[in-house]
């Protein structure tokens, strides 16, 4: 049966079991009894709905939310999409890159800086006649400014690599949390279809029982009408009434209970199952962070390298270590270096941090593409969603056209024919009568 057929069926059972309940108060639908004794009359609902030239309309509706309904479709919501580790590794060469051209570019600048100073330096103590001692003092400078320049690279390099970590810790935790989300949407949704089904089974079993027991509650009923039945005659009627409503409250109640038991052994199933998952979907990304971690540790490994080259003179003042010129110079030349070394330093450092800044420009462009990458799924899943919610609301309406245009097309025929009560999808009753076939042909005229 398509799935159309089945939604139906559930439906007419419901439409069955009130026609039962209400079938001693008058006919289902308000047909009218037109003369005569009226007799019982039934139809197969389910074969008037997929004759109706609505039908196929409402086939599309079910085959679209199908395809859109995430449990069918893609029971596995939380796999990582096959081109994610692609992209993500496409993402994490762009920064390496960026974070190898600004180093590239640091040591660049640092060797113009320092063969600059070195050669204001050199004018310097040519200028002063400090003779054989200037190519050791440049020597000294060079190496001093070198160190500090060094200094500046590696302090801005170990801030990136913090940044980076929080930033990560942030990442996994955000992707955690939307795994968990979508494994307990999953469990959620596949202990509602259960729940549903055992439902839709307990209908089914009470318009069993219903149908079973709706000659003798007729015919019960008949009697209990009849004026001249005697006081004991109707107390043993109304005994057999209430003993057929214990047994089908008994039956239905017995088979609840062991519905109940059966959802909530799915449920510690599905809990399990959630926690399962979760804890490999954990462990998968707390290894793509400790690998992104060593990647970055090795970048800022480079940038930190030493430059070689000793310091001259090293003092401390105020518990920080500072580099000197040589004091043996005289106090105006040395003074002199000083302001040299010091400007070239400064100049460096306003240059550094412009390239320093470019890079974290780009390293936050890439953030927020794998943001937006990792983005992408819920989105989607988001969407689906509300397709599915759309779609329902118009399959259900058209449903309800369907049934409606039915309904009227047999409360005609059941006037015609002197039918007082009409069942739908219900086993035939004795000596009832089949306002199928007709319904039929009402229903394929419909077509023309």
């Amino acid at each position: 049966m398509s799935r159309a057929g089945r939604a139906g069926a559930g439906w007419f059972a419901l439409g069955a079991l009130a026609a039962l309940t209400a079938c001693t108060h008058g006919p289902l639908g308000g047909a009218a009894n037109d003369g005569g004794a009226g007799s019982i009359g039934y139809v197969r609902m389910d074969e008037l709905v997929q004759k109706h030239p609505l039908y196929e309309q409402l086939a599309r509706y079910d085959r679209s939310i199908a395809a859109f309904d995430l449990t069918s479709a893609a029971p596995q919501a939380v796999a990582a999409d096959p081109q994610m580790r692609a992209r993500e590794a496409e993402l994490q060469r762009e920064l390496t890159a960026a974070a190898d051209r600004t180093r590239k570019l640091l040591d660049q600048k640092q060797r113009q800086y320092q063969a600059q100073e070195s050669q204001a330096i050199a004018a310097a103590l040519r200028g002063a006649n400090v003779g054989g001692a200037s190519a050791a003092q440049i020597a000294g400078s060079v190496n001093v400014t070198a160190q500090q320049q060094q200094g500046v690279v590696a302090s801005q390099a170990q801030r990136d690599l913090q940044s980076y970590r929080t930033t990560l810790i942030r990442q996994n935790q955000a992707q955690i949390a939307a795994a968990q989300k979508a494994l307990s949407d999953r469990a959620a949704r596949t202990y509602r279809v259960k729940a549903e089904e055992l439902q839709s089974k307990e209908s089914a079993l009470s318009l069993s029982m219903a149908n079973q027991d709706a000659s003798a509650r007729l015919a019960l009923h008949t009697k209990l009408s009849s004026l001249a039945l005697d006081d004991a005659a109707r107390e043993d009627a109304q005994k057999q009434l209430q003993a057929l409503d214990r047994k089908e409250s008994d039956a239905l109640a017995a088979q609840r209970n062991r519905d109940q038991q059966t959802l909530a052994t799915l449920q510690a199933e599905l809990h399990a199952q959630v926690q399962t998952d979760l804890n490999q979907t954990a462990r998968g990304i707390q290894q793509r962070t400790a690998g992104s971690m060593t990647q970055r540790q090795a970048i800022v490994a480079r940038q930190a390298a030493s430059v070689g080259g000793a310091v001259i003179q090293t003092t401390t003042v105020g518990g920080r270590p500072q580099q000197q010129v040589n004091p043996n110079l005289p106090p105006s030349l040395r003074s002199r270096i000083q302001r040299l070394h010091d400007d070239y330093q400064h100049r460096f450092q306003d240059d550094a941090k412009t390239t320093i800044a470019a890079f974290e420009a780009t390293r936050a462009d890439l953030s927020r593409r794998y943001a937006e990458l990792h983005g992408v799924d819920d989105a989607a899943r988001g969407g689906a969603q509300a397709q599915i919610v759309e779609l329902r609301k118009k399959r259900d309406d058209l449903y309800e056209q369907i049934i409606a245009q039915i309904e009227r097309e047999v409360r005609l025929l059941a006037q015609q024919q002197h039918v007082s009560v009409v069942l739908s999808d219900v086993v035939a009753p004795a000596g009832g009568v089949d306002l199928t076939p007709d319904a039929l042909k009402d229903i394929e005229s419909l077509h023309e």
